[in-house]
């Protein structure tokens, strides 16, 4: 696996086990269940973000699946070793 492989689990597992501590404790035990939050002033906001998200990730796998992505590397320019006799 990539670095970049290992920081998105590490990450996606942060954010599963942060939530199941708000959850199992802060929820339960305390008054800080942002019942009074209300969120329609992000309303534009969210989903300004969402349909980023959306548009840039179908970019992006255009970008991957189309082939764009590698059309400019080098190939391997070396010369293959000879055997020695």
């Amino acid at each position: 696996m990539g670095i970049g492989s290992l920081a998105v689990a590490a990450l996606l597992l942060t954010v599963l086990i942060a939530v199941w501590l708000y959850g199992q404790f802060v929820w339960s035990f305390t008054h800080w269940d942002l019942a009074e939050v209300r969120l329609t002033p992000f309303k534009s906001l969210a989903y300004l973000l969402m349909a980023g998200a959306f548009l840039g990730g179908t970019c992006a796998g255009l970008w991957i699946f189309s082939g764009a992505a590698w059309k400019n590397q080098r190939t391997n320019t070396t010369p293959a070793r000879r055997p020695s006799r």
